[in-house]
């Protein structure tokens, strides 16, 4: 009996020591002539009894400066909960931007830059109506992220030029169905302008986009109710940016006009539904209604438009002379694509409605839409990048450029665009959308672009744009019927 007590005590103590081990295993390892003797305790004690053969296999591996393999089960969100709470570290991560989230995954931090540097390069007989130059397009640096899971937030700041920001805005996200944002944002009224700056096809958006809302200040109610729908509408302050063809070079702008703008939108993309993950079969309409902001004589909310090539204005209109001009707009998307392939138009109606300051009344409109055709020569899905909202993100190349056989992502695009402002005269009467002298009211715009997307961080553009006025058009003393121009992006993203 005594025996037996005393071989329970010894394999209690060598039990003890024997977990230590651990601690100390990189410190210091037991030699050879220690582990025998401990093998022939171990062995001693299971033979007497003293341990079953549970504790006697997990000695031995002990003793043998191993330990047995314990599989941790995953924590339940109680537990990640009970763990943030105790200050355990947050995780943190790169890609395509940094990003710092909670233990628990309820609160996350993001943060991304992006810079354009472009190069302009006008190649017509006009040359000296536009000015070559190098340009830092976009220069932004913004966070976003979400707090207690469902309330995400955005904030970018853009140092080009005067600093300003550009979005701020909060999403309360409790349900994908419906979704509540406020803040400034841009409205999903098209694809083309809904698609960030970072990932648009050509370096500069279609001519119809000049004419379509912007960013703006308000409320938007938005989601996706099922599989492939998404819809939102929204009120807005109607301020410069919303509206057609104004020049702004600020977004703080708050109401410029007496009431709201009332934007809505509602698209389907049918692929997921069929089944069909490699494509898109994408349909959308928008629509708009509010009033078009008007000071007479400011040149600020003067309807204008610029070429593709972002160089030369060619479309500008004197004054409304009467602050009570309405303004509606309807919009239509579509978008086809299979794999490396892609097609995609989009059509917007602009219809300005009044009176002049002398009681003439008018109801001029501007159509303009734009197609594309896109091919991934390399073989990347564009079904792959399309968003749940109505825009493209980023496209990532099957094998990043990297001097050892990889490519990175190679496409080849073309996009003619076309404006019709032919309600726009100069013999209009005063007040009521008279064409300015020198100025053009219709396009046509043909551009090439070549893209190299070298990494999802870094990518270089190269667009040829070709553009064809319908009357004479006068700048810096030059007179020209067309503009060709030459441009080039090296883009670099966060």
């Amino acid at each position: 009996m005594i025996k037996k007590q005393l071989a329970t005590a010894i394999s209690m103590a060598l039990v003890g020591s024997l977990a230590a081990f651990p601690v100390f295993a990189e410190e210091k390892k037991p030699d050879s002539a220690t582990e025998g003797t401990m093998v022939k305790l171990i062995d001693a004690l299971y033979e007497s009894g003293a341990i079953d053969s549970k504790a006697y296999g997990a000695l031995r591996l002990s003793a043998a400066g191993e330990q047995p393999v314990k599989k941790e089960k995953p924590l339940t969100p109680e537990e990640k909960k009970a763990q943030a709470a105790k200050g355990a570290p947050a995780n943190i991560t790169f890609k395509n931007g940094f990003k710092m989230e909670s233990a628990d995954g309820e609160h996350s931090l993001e943060l991304h830059g992006r810079v354009q540097a472009d190069s302009y390069n006008t190649l017509s007989a006009g040359d000296n109506a536009t000015t070559d130059r190098f340009d830092i397009r976009r220069a932004y640096l913004y966070t976003q992220g979400k707090l207690y899971k469902n309330w995400e937030y955005l904030f970018v700041a853009s140092f080009q030029g005067n600093p300003q920001m550009v979005f701020w805005d909060m999403n309360a996200h409790l349900w994908d169905e419906a979704q509540l944002k406020l803040g400034q944002y841009r409205f999903p009224f098209s694809i083309n302008e809904s698609t960030s700056s970072r990932n648009i096809d050509f370096m500069e958006r279609a001519l119809a986009m000049q004419f379509i809302p912007g960013i703006d200040r308000g409320a938007m109610l938005h989601g996706n109710p099922v599989k492939g729908l998404y819809y939102a509408v929204s009120a807005v302050n109607g301020g410069l940016r919303n509206n057609a063809g104004l020049k702004s070079t600020g977004i703080d702008e708050t109401s410029d006009v007496d009431g709201k703008d009332f934007l809505g939108h509602v698209s389907y993309n049918a692929a997921p539904i069929l089944g069909h993950t490699d494509s898109i079969y994408h349909f959308g309409m928008s629509g708009s209604f509010g009033r078009q902001p008007t000071k007479p004589g400011d040149a600020n909310y003067q309807l204008r438009a610029v070429t593709e090539t972002n160089s030369l204005q060619f479309f500008h209109v004197d004054s409304f002379t009467d602050t009570n001009v309405d303004l509606s707009r309807v919009g239509a998307t579509t978008v086809l694509a299979n794999g490396p392939l892609r097609f995609t138009g989009e059509y917007v109606n602009n219809n300005f409605t009044g009176n002049s300051a002398l009681g003439q009344h008018f109801d001029r409109n501007i159509d303009a839409y734009y197609l594309s055709g896109h091919w991934m020569i390399t073989g990347e899905s564009y079904a792959k990048s399309f968003g749940k909202q109505n825009a493209f993100g980023d496209i990532a190349p099957l094998r990043n450029f990297d001097m050892k056989g990889g490519w990175g992502a190679w496409e080849l695009a073309f996009r003619f665009s076309h404006m019709d402002a032919s309600d726009f005269k100069a013999g209009n009467a005063v007040g009521t959308g008279v064409l300015s002298n020198g100025f053009a009211n219709q396009a046509d715009a043909y551009t090439v672009g070549l893209k190299w997307i070298i990494n999802p961080q870094v990518r270089v553009l190269a667009n040829y744009v070709r553009t064809d006025f319908n009357q004479t058009v006068t700048a810096n003393k030059t007179q020209l019927n067309s503009e060709d121009g030459l441009n080039f992006r090296t883009q670099i993203n966060f």
